[in-house]
């Protein structure tokens, strides 16, 4: 063997390790960015989710807007109202009184008849379009008050920091420039307690980490999606089995939104066996269920989509069913083809 040959063999065995460690690094960085892209799905998906229904007045007035028209909701409203209406009111004690005392036993059946007829009036009025429109109304105000006050743009009550202030300061301003310019008074303090004329009527640090939560997701709620694209798409591109990159990417997205629906579960039941008041905890349900119903068909779709790379990428390969069923149909189509020739 000649010096040349020694040099070229020599340089092969140095390559191999080589090329071994970049496609090892590669393999980590492909990994890490499908795992990145998992955990930033789990995120995005609740995230966009809460950035146009729960933080988005129209899109919280178009998830409850239809509750009052739901049959089983309105029964469940009505049955409540009612109930603590007789109860705050003792009508049994006030048919009792009303009753001569050779018909007082049918004080009970008289209640219960008087209390199923309001039931049922009471569920007719909450399906009715009047209703509805007031449903409607006082979700899309309170919803939009509700959220000024928690990004601290109220006009007059807000969060800040989780203190819930209470703003009179042009009102204040108003005043001390009055006494000084009529009376002559200065450098009054009218309200001690208020700094400025800002009054912190309660301060709360579970309102202050739901703040900074809900100015991540108004922050962050489109930026999450578009990260997750990000991480996927570099994995792909930095791979060199492309294929079976995809496939686990799906893999990984479909697993990702099974422990996702399992969590959700999770969460809700915890969230309903805390309710004591049975009617309560099922209104609650119903209420969860609509306002999630989003949430759920994100998760299901994606779950899908997870599925279907999956199956995509396992029928692209040189050994799938589908590239054998298409070569198994040229071949019968060449064959054919030969015979009619032949002929």
């Amino acid at each position: 063997m000649t010096d040349q040959n020694y040099r070229q063999t020599d340089s092969a065995v140095v390559a191999q390790p080589a090329a071994t460690s970049r496609h090892t690094g590669r393999k980590w960085a492909v990994g890490i960015l499908i795992f990145l892209g998992a955990v930033l799905l789990i995120l995005a998906n609740v995230a966009f989710w809460a950035y146009f229904t729960l933080l988005n007045t129209p899109g919280w007035v178009a998830a409850v807007g239809p509750l009052s028209k739901d049959p089983a909701v309105a029964r469940l409203v009505s049955q409540y109202a009612v109930g603590q209406l007789f109860e705050q009111i003792d009508a049994k004690g006030i048919a009792e009184e009303a009753l001569p005392p050779e018909l007082q036993i049918l004080a009970g059946p008289l209640t219960m008849g008087l209390e199923q007829l309001a039931d049922e009036a009471a569920t007719r009025l909450i399906m009715t379009d009047a209703f509805n429109n007031v449903w409607v109304a006082v979700n899309r105000t309170g919803h939009g008050i509700v959220m000024d006050i928690l990004k601290g743009r109220g006009d007059r009550l807000y969060f800040q920091e989780g203190d819930l202030v209470l703003d009179f300061s042009d009102e204040l301003s108003a005043v001390s420039g009055f006494l000084e310019d009529k009376l002559g008074v200065e450098g009054l303090d009218l309200f001690p307690r208020a700094e400025g004329g800002r009054l912190v009527l309660m301060s709360s640090r579970q309102v202050a980490v739901l703040q900074e939560v809900v100015s991540y997701l108004t922050t962050i709620g489109l930026l999450l999606p578009l990260l997750t694209l990000v991480a996927f798409g570099v994995a792909v591109w930095v791979s060199l089995w492309r294929r079976q990159t995809v496939i686990w990417i799906g893999a990984v997205m479909a697993v990702a939104m099974l422990i996702s629906l399992i969590a959700f579960s999770g969460v809700r039941s915890s969230a309903l066996v805390s309710i004591q008041d049975p009617l309560l905890r099922e209104l609650a349900r119903a209420i969860i269920n609509v306002v999630t119903q989003g949430l759920m068909v994100q998760t299901i779709f994606f779950l899908i989509v997870g599925f279907l790379l999956v199956i995509g990428g396992w029928q692209a390969g040189p050994d799938s069913t589908l590239r054998r069923w298409e070569a198994s149909r040229k071949e019968k189509e060449a064959a054919k083809a030969s015979l009619e020739q032949a002929e």
